[in-house]
């Protein structure tokens, strides 16, 4: 490391636009591949600040289509996906076929061309309570819906993934944990960014349900670290699957609600809603009521979060003071 050309999909998104700012950064060539649907940012925004930045504007299946597309890439990392368990609600039917197709053209390119893939999965895919690593079991429940199907999609793209070791894939997956920070955009339902938005207007701060729902952040910096520091050429040897959290700013909503009032010296006050009553009725919560990471495995490479819940929160209201939230138009107020 670093890398010398390094391929992200879905590079103009809220985790895709950080990680290929960090290989930037470190002087990696970066080809970033966004169909500019779910964007946080404008192709300009990294091709005025980094020479080494190529932006095509194009779906996975597009430029995947027959193995193609990857050629001269030293490091492809998969992050183009549906989005937000708010957002994923209008194309319910249609999400699992979307992630599993591109995840079976990109395996196809990098067995083709012998390029190593980071596969971005979802802590969704456990679907129970409790502090959760890779062996743990997983729970699928007896009915569907856009969030299972989702969970469901991400699942079977890793079995493809680690699978694809026999076959000479050099591959590892990461299951990320509540990712937050700035540019995550409210609009796919992300708490973060919906309660540090409606602090910062002084309005409600709508809690689903009783707000004892536990969840541990992490910030969208160390994720990039994890992927940009510690994912080394011999760790693609072993088909792993990396959990990547931060176990200690595990909070309840509720608690981060009141969190995000107090930091941001806000005069909203709290309200507890039904989500349905905001987002309709096809939208349902998360499966894992706590959703908690073991990152032993990710450890063991050497990397450790560094971002406190509080830095989390203030760099995401520094941002919202100063941009708009461009995708948060049928975002809750």
């Amino acid at each position: 490391m670093p890398y010398d050309r390094v391929l992200v999909t879905g590079g103009l998104g809220f985790i895709g636009s950080v990680v290929s700012e960090r290989f930037l950064q470190q002087g990696s060539e970066v080809t970033v591949l966004d169909s500019m649907i779910s964007n946080v940012i404008e192709p300009e925004s990294l091709l005025d600040r980094y020479p080494k930045a190529r932006v095509v504007f194009s779906s996975v299946e597009e430029f995947f289509t027959d193995g193609a597309g990857v050629p001269g890439h030293d490091l492809v990392i998969h992050a183009a996906s549906f989005v937000g368990p708010a957002s994923i609600v209008q194309y319910q039917g249609a999400v699992g076929h979307s992630i599993v197709s591109d995840a079976a053209k990109i395996i196809k390119a990098c067995l083709a061309w012998d390029i190593p893939l980071v596969f971005i999965s979802s802590a969704e895919v456990y679907g129970r309570s409790g502090i959760l690593s890779e062996d743990s079991e997983i729970r699928v429940p007896p009915y569907y819906n856009a969030r299972i199907e989702y969970a469901l999609a991400k699942l079977t793209s890793e079995a493809m993934v680690v699978n694809s070791h026999a076959q000479g894939l050099r591959a590892v997956v990461v299951r990320p944990f509540n990712v937050a920070g700035p540019r995550q955009s409210r609009a796919g339902g992300f708490v973060m960014p919906t309660f540090v938005q409606q602090a910062l207007g002084n309005k409600p701060l709508t809690v689903f349900g009783t707000g004892m729902q536990k969840r541990a952040f992490l910030g969208v910096r160390d994720l990039a670290d994890f992927f940009a520091g510690y994912v080394a050429d011999g760790t693609f040897d072993t088909p792993k699957i990396y959990n990547v959290g931060n176990p200690k700013n595990a909070t309840t909503i509720e608690d981060l609600a009141r969190r995000i009032i107090e930091l941001l010296d806000s005069k909203s006050q709290i309200v507890h809603v039904n989500p349905q009553s905001v987002y309709g009725p096809l939208y349902y919560e998360a499966e894992s009521f706590e959703k908690l990471p073991d990152i032993s495995n990710a450890s063991a490479l050497g990397w450790s979060p560094k971002q406190g819940l509080d830095e989390i929160i203030l760099e995401t209201a520094e941002f919202y003071r100063h941009n708009r939230d461009t995708r948060g138009a049928d975002a809750r107020s």
